[in-house]
């Protein structure tokens, strides 16, 4: 098991979306829910969901996929990014849950910002690393692309 991401780009509200007998979506390879774990991850980290709605259904331009690594892995990688520049950057993902929840485009766009602004010092930092620079280096470009969508009136979901 690990840490799954879905980030989407331009998020658009699906007004009667087609629902199964139980509630769940019909067609959830082109629409979303963010549902309970962002209804959790909003009670445990107020306002890192802000601009999205956890029981809207929502349609999206474009989706980005990636394995953010194992539940071990992503918590390594994230301490990592603390020790780099936590005391002045991406606490909103320092200080946030590690197995689902929902971040909408209000603070991915500030995360965003971190991401790219610090960029050239993060290769830098990741040669300090040894033999895991690769993988710390490849999850942060894979969170800057996931935030650079988000932000663009998206979100990013944890699964």
């Amino acid at each position: 098991m690990g840490l799954d991401i879905n980030a989407y780009r331009k998020l658009e509200i699906v007004d009667n979306p087609k629902l199964d007998e139980d509630g769940d979506l019909e067609n959830w390879e082109t629409e979303w829910r963010p549902g309970d774990g962002m209804e959790w991850s909003e009670k445990h980290f107020p306002g890192r969901g802000e601009g999205i709605y956890p029981r809207k259904v929502y349609t999206w331009r474009e989706k980005f996929r990636f394995r953010a690594g194992s539940y071990s892995g992503y918590n390594w990688w994230r301490s990592m990014l603390e020790e780099f520049k936590g005391d002045v950057a991406f606490q909103e993902l320092i200080d946030f849950a590690d197995n689902e929840g929902v971040i909408g485009f209000v603070v991915s766009r500030k995360l965003a910002n971190d991401f790219a602004m610090h960029e050239v010092e993060a290769k830098e930092y990741s040669q300090k690393l040894g033999e895991n620079a690769e993988f710390w280096l490849e999850s942060y470009n894979n969170w800057k692309t996931a935030f650079e969508m988000a932000a663009d009136y998206g979100a990013v979901e944890f699964r």
